[in-house]
C-alpha cells in the first residue's frame, strides 16, 4: 500500500505585510471597542454636548437603549444586561461612535486604510479622556469582516481562499449540499491576547454571530477579532491607538495568509 504525501503546510504569521489597497474590497465592517471599569459621568446630556464640540465628524447624536453582550472567548458563553447608549455618526452612518458607562466604540462600513481607522479612534479616545477618563481598561478589541457574496466570486472560491478556510465547502458530494459550514478558531498571541478567526460559508438569510447582518445570499466570511484577556491597562489615548494599529496589523496577516493573488487581481478592478 502505497504511502500518502503529506499535505503542505501554509502557516500563518502575524508578522506585518504592507496593505495592498483594493478598489473593492471584500470588507465589510470594522469595529475596535475598548470596555472599562464603569464610568457613569460619561453618560450625561453635558458630556454628550461637550463630546460632540470634539468629534465634529459625526454630527447625528442618539441616545438609545442597548444590550450589552458579555462574551467569555474561551468558553464562548454569552450574558447580556440593558444600556444607555449615546451614539456619534456621520449622515451617512457609515461611521459610528459608541459610547456608554462601560465602554467605547467605533465602526465603520466605509475603511480606508489602518491609519485612517486609527487616527479616527485616537480623536475619540481623547475625547473620552478629556470628560471622563475611565480609571482601569478591562478589554481592547479590534474586528475585521470580510463577506463575499457575488455568486461569480463565490464560484471561485477554490482560486481566493486557503482551503482549510473553506471547511466543508466544494469537498462534499454536489448531491449532498452544505447549508452552513464555518470553522472557529482561538490564536494565543501573548500571555494576554487572542486571536478569533472565524471563515466559512454561510446560507442566506443565516447568522450565527450578531455582528454579522444576515444577507438574502449565499456568503463567505472572514471574520477575525484580536482582543485581550486580561485587565488592569490605562486608559492612555495614544497607547490604545497603538494597540489597534498593532491589532490591525495582526488581522491584515490572517486576511493575507488566508487568500491568494488571484482574489487581490479580481478585487482590484472596479
Amino acid at each position: 500500500m502505497g504511502s500518502t504525501s503529506p499535505a503542505k503546510v501554509l502557516k500563518i504569521n502575524l508578522d506585518p505585510v504592507a496593505e495592498v489597497h483594493l478598489k473593492m474590497p471584500p470588507l465589510e465592517k470594522v469595529l475596535a471597542d475598548v470596555r472599562f471599569s464603569q464610568t457613569p459621568e460619561l453618560i450625561s446630556d453635558e458630556v454628550e454636548q461637550l463630546i460632540s464640540s470634539y468629534l465634529k465628524r459625526y454630527p447625528v447624536r442618539r441616545q438609545v437603549q442597548s444590550v450589552r453582550l458579555n462574551v467569555n472567548p474561551v468558553s464562548s458563553s454569552v450574558s447580556q444586561e440593558s444600556v444607555v447608549v449615546r451614539t456619534f455618526s456621520d449622515t451617512e452612518n457609515s461611521w459610528v461612535i459608541t459610547l456608554s458607562a462601560f465602554s467605547v466604540g467605533i465602526s465603520t462600513t466605509s475603511y480606508h486604510s489602518r491609519d485612517d481607522f486609527c487616527e479616527r479612534a485616537y480623536e475619540v479616545f481623547e475625547a473620552v479622556d478629556l470628560v471622563g477618563k475611565p480609571p482601569i481598561v478591562d478589554r481592547v478589541g479590534m474586528r475585521y469582516i470580510n463577506r463575499i457574496t457575488d455568486p461569480s466570486h463565490l464560484s471561485r472560491l477554490d482560486d481566493y481562499v486557503e482551503p482549510r478556510l473553506r471547511v466543508l465547502d466544494g469537498i462534499v458530494d454536489g448531491d449532498t449540499p452544505i447549508e452552513y459550514s464555518v470553522s472557529n478558531s482561538l490564536i494565543q498571541i501573548s500571555d494576554s491576547e487572542r486571536m478569533k478567526v472565524q471563515s466559512g460559508v454561510l446560507p442566506p438569510s443565516v447568522t450565527f454571530d450578531p455582528a454579522f447582518t444576515p444577507v438574502d445570499a449565499k456568503s463567505w466570511i472572514l471574520d477575525s477579532d484580536v482582543f485581550t484577556i486580561g485587565g488592569q491597562i490605562l486608559f492612555e489615548p495614544q497607547a490604545l491607538k497603538e494597540r489597534l494599529e498593532r491589532y490591525s496589523t495582526h488581522a491584515y496577516s490572517v486576511f493575507r495568509w488566508a487568500t491568494t493573488a488571484a482574489l487581490l487581481e479580481a478585487f482590484s478592478k472596479g
